[in-house]
């Protein structure tokens, strides 16, 4: 798997999330760091995604990619917030 910074969910997160995914806050379930989505450290390969934190390593959201379907676990998150609508 390729390292790669958490910019690199915004087309699988666009698939399951209105608006901007990467911008989505998490809090990690492990040491409860909170930062947006696009600085957590991702690692890449073939339609699938393991999103960590970026202070504790800890796994914070895997994606599937397979056969049309995606599928997202976040047992990592324990809160997700985003804004959505014009109002940024």
């Amino acid at each position: 798997m390729q390292k790669l910074d958490g910019n690199v969910l915004a087309g699988p997160l666009s698939q399951v999330m209105i608006g901007e995914a990467t911008a989505a806050r998490g809090r990690c379930a492990a040491c409860g760091d909170v930062a947006v989505l696009a600085q957590c450290v991702v690692y890449a390969g073939r339609g699938r995604y393991v999103a960590r934190c970026r202070r504790c390593d800890a796994v914070l959201l895997t994606i599937i990619e397979a056969d049309g379907d995606v599928r997202l676990t976040m047992n990592g998150v324990t809160a997700l917030t985003t804004r959505v609508g014009s109002d940024r």
